[in-house]
């Protein structure tokens, strides 16, 4: 008791016999040894060849999930260098009423400049300003007890978005 065996689990098995072996096994059995064939040696060795096809039959088998499929050769298109978009800012929080959410809504325009670029082509002080001046009379749902104003957004509060219209 104090070793344990280990104990293993198969995933598959295989097992091939002949029925002559099975045959002298029951003879030996039963007392009738005079019935005994030996077995060929060729016989063992077509039986080691099938055994070792199955086993890698299975193990062919249990690993095709493992087969990663063929990578594809993705087709890259060349960025687009000219585009027309439309740009938008908005205060998200959810205390601003809908119709004062939205600080800046740009004209479509053609332009080859970055997302990034073209916040930093917006004067986002004076915007920011403006809305702040209406943003601080807007009541904080939050506060139930009394009525506290929201306070000034600052510009990482904000949520810009660049909507690409036509690309060339």
């Amino acid at each position: 008791m104090r070793e344990t065996p280990t104990i293993a689990g198969m995933a598959a098995l295989s097992s091939t016999y002949a029925g002559a072996d099975i045959q002298a096994g029951l003879q030996m059995q039963q007392g009738l040894g005079a019935g005994f064939q030996f077995r060929d040696p060729d016989e063992d060795r077509k039986r080691a060849q099938m055994d070792a096809f199955m086993r890698s039959a299975v193990a062919a088998q249990n690993n095709l999930h493992a087969i990663a499929p063929p990578k594809q050769e993705q087709k890259t298109m060349a960025n687009p260098t000219r585009r027309v978009v439309q740009v938008y800012i908005v205060d998200p929080n959810e205390n601003v009423p809908v119709e004062s959410c939205m600080l800046y809504k740009g004209d479509p325009i053609l332009t080859d400049l970055t997302d990034q670029e073209l916040f930093f082509e917006i004067d986002i002080k004076d915007v920011l300003a403006k809305h702040n001046a209406k943003r601080v009379t807007f009541p904080d749902k939050k506060v139930k007890d009394r009525i506290e104003h929201l306070e000034p957004a600052k510009v990482r509060d904000l949520k810009m978005t660049v909507v690409t219209i036509a690309a060339f």
